[in-house]
C-alpha cells in the first residue's frame, strides 16, 4: 500500500514537473477586452493586448484569427522565450448603429494545455443620431416603369431638439416625403418614405442628404442601390 501511494504521489510529481516545464499562453488583464460605453466618432477602436509565455519553454504563436473582417490585428512577434511578451495591436470598427458589440480573436500556440484561446472585444456603441433598420434604402429588385419604395427610420437618441435641413437626393425624380426642415425631439422619429420609377434598365443608385444642427453629425448621408430588371407582362394566349 505504501509503495503504491508512493507511486502515485511520484508520478503526479512528474506530471506536474512536465506541466510547469511546457510553454504558456497568457493574455495579461484577461481573455476580454471591453472599451465600453463608445461612439461611432471613436471608430476604428484600438487597444494593445498584452500576450505572455509564462510557461517554461519557447512559445510558438502559429496564427492570430479575427472572427470577422471588421477587426483587424497585429502580432510584433510570434516566438516567446519564458518570461517574454509581444504586442497585439487590434483594431475594432463600429457601425453607426446602437446596441452591444462582440468579436472575438483566435490564438492559436504550442502551449500543450490551451493550444487555442479566444480574446473577446467588447463595446457598447451609443449614437445620437440613427438611421434604422438599414442604414440605406433597401430597394430589393427593381422593374422597369413600376414604382418601387423603401423606408427606414431617423430616430433622435440625443437630449436635445436636433434639426435637419438643406435637404437633396440624387436622382432629382425620386421622392422623399421629408418637409423643407424637419425637427426631431428627443427620443423622436421619423419614417423617411423614398419612391422611384426607374427609367432605364441596370445599375441604379440613389443618395438622399440632409444637414444636421447637431455638432457631431453635420451631414446625413442615407445611399440607396439595387438592379432594375425588365417589367414582365403576362398577357393570355390566343387558342
Amino acid at each position: 500500500m505504501n509503495r503504491l501511494i508512493l507511486n502515485i504521489f511520484l508520478s503526479g510529481l512528474l506530471f506536474v514537473m512536465c506541466v510547469n516545464a511546457q510553454p504558456k499562453l497568457e493574455i495579461i488583464g484577461g481573455d476580454t477586452f471591453n472599451w465600453n460605453n463608445v461612439t461611432p466618432r471613436e471608430s476604428p477602436l484600438k487597444a494593445t493586448i498584452i500576450l505572455k509565455n509564462t510557461g517554461k519553454e519557447r512559445l510558438l504563436i502559429d496564427h492570430v484569427r479575427p472572427s470577422c473582417g471588421c477587426t483587424a490585428v497585429l502580432l510584433d512577434t510570434n516566438q516567446l522565450e519564458p518570461g517574454q511578451t509581444a504586442k497585439l495591436d487590434v483594431k475594432l470598427n463600429v457601425a453607426n448603429k446602437p446596441g452591444s458589440v462582440e468579436k472575438s480573436v483566435s490564438i492559436a500556440s504550442n502551449d500543450p494545455v490551451n493550444p487555442n484561446v479566444n480574446l473577446y472585444l467588447k463595446a457598447v456603441v451609443h449614437v445620437d443620431i440613427e438611421v434604422s433598420p438599414y442604414q440605406y434604402f433597401n430597394f430589393n429588385q427593381m422593374k422597369l416603369g413600376e414604382e418601387t419604395s423603401s423606408k427606414v427610420k431617423l430616430i433622435n437618441h440625443s437630449k436635445m431638439n436636433i434639426t435637419f435641413f438643406d435637404i437633396s437626393i440624387t436622382p432629382d425624380y425620386v421622392k422623399v416625403n421629408l418637409p423643407k426642415e424637419l425637427v426631431l425631439k428627443p427620443n423622436e422619429e421619423f419614417e423617411i418614405i423614398a419612391s422611384v420609377t426607374p427609367k432605364v434598365k441596370g445599375y441604379f443608385g440613389c443618395s438622399l442628404k440632409l444637414k444636421s444642427s447637431h455638432p457631431e453629425y453635420p451631414l446625413i448621408e442615407i445611399p440607396g442601390s439595387t438592379v432594375v430588371n425588365d417589367s414582365v407582362n403576362v398577357k393570355s394566349v390566343p387558342k
